[in-house]
């Protein structure tokens, strides 16, 4: 039986897709990899048989009693590393009564990310600017307390193709011959404004779908010439229909990591945010659109009130049509 590792991962949506990246190089060298996060993130690998998955609810933490039953739960897994993707109070309690032989923390360079953003309210972080992290590449050197070096850190879920061909064929979609925009995001300062012009223009030539959650529908009610998948979608059935797409456009959350874990090229937005905090995608995934202004990043996670009226993020939708239209016919 394969040695047993641990990678912890609570939340948020792109983070947890992101650790699919360490699956392939852990299975290569003869480990199974057992994710633990929050529900209901486990169904992102519900169809990769590589990884299992152990769910828990965050009220878990809020229980001495849930919390210990979770630990007992744990030490039946028996694993022989517990890999810290996490690196919160949480996962560090988790980790130090886990009797595992070897673990290792993931090094957020947050000490980096936050000089960053103070450096550029001051104008002074242009070259920190110019050399962005890596966020699969951070996760990444956590294995290498397992003697594992990765050299290429991809975000890759699996999933199964007649699976994927169902989720298709209930919306009418034929693989390749459509768009996904993701117009959803978690703040304010990340949300794209422009997203009903773009799929005006992106309709001309492909069919245009929408994802993104509840609150996403309601916004996008009534947009015409476009397939709205808003809040109808569980994250399998999202990944399926990001897999069928031709191209993805979205802001810096969740769903674009999801595109790349499928291998869907993937145009991604900025505004309050950059590409330097690490979450941008690599040049064989995709491309960034930012405005780059002196006044970007502002927070590190989009959150806040804008003094400027947002204007990162007025990007011309013709300008991004300009570039998917480009990406497609390379």
């Amino acid at each position: 039986m394969p040695q047993r590792v641990l990678l912890i991962r609570f939340s948020s949506l792109g983070d947890v897709v992101l650790t699919s990246s360490l699956i392939q190089p852990l299975v290569e060298k003869g480990f199974k990899p057992i994710l633990l996060t929050y529900r209901p993130y486990g169904e992102l690998f519900s169809q990769d048989r590589r990884i299992a998955v152990v769910e828990v609810e965050k009220e878990s933490f809020k229980s001495p009693k849930k919390f210990f039953k979770l630990v007992e739960l744990l030490k039946e897994i028996n694993p022989f590393a517990v890999i810290d993707l996490q690196a919160n109070p949480k996962s560090f309690l988790l980790r130090k009564l886990l009797p595992a032989k070897v673990k290792a923390v993931y090094n957020k360079r947050a000490l980096f990310r936050r000089v960053c953003i103070l450096l550029n309210r001051w104008g002074l972080a242009e070259n920190l600017k110019s050399k962005p992290l890596k966020v699969p590449q951070l996760y990444a050197q956590t294995l290498e307390v397992l003697g594992i070096k990765v050299h290429r850190p991809r975000p890759s879920v699996e999933l199964f193709p007649q699976r994927v061909e169902g989720v298709l064929k209930r919306f009418h979609l034929q693989r390749g011959e459509y768009v996904v925009l993701g117009i959803g995001a978690r703040y304010r300062k990340k949300e794209y404004p422009h997203y009903r012009e773009l799929a005006k223009i992106l309709s001309r030539r492909l069919k245009v779908v929408l994802i993104g959650d509840k609150r996403d529908y309601e916004r996008s009610k009534g947009w015409e010439g476009v397939l709205n998948l808003c809040g109808k979608l569980s994250l399998s059935e999202s990944l399926a229909v990001l897999k069928g797409a031709k191209i993805f456009v979205g802001n810096d959350s969740g769903a674009t990591h999801m595109a790349r874990a499928v291998g869907t090229p993937a145009v991604v937005i900025y505004g309050g945010t950059h590409p330097c905090l690490g979450f941008a995608p690599y040049p064989d995934e995709g491309i960034v659109i930012t405005k780059n202004l002196a006044c970007s990043p502002c927070d590190l996670h989009g959150r806040g009130e804008c003094q400027k009226n947002f204007e990162c993020l007025q990007i011309p939708p013709t300008e991004i049509a300009q570039k998917v239209f480009n990406m497609i016919s390379r």
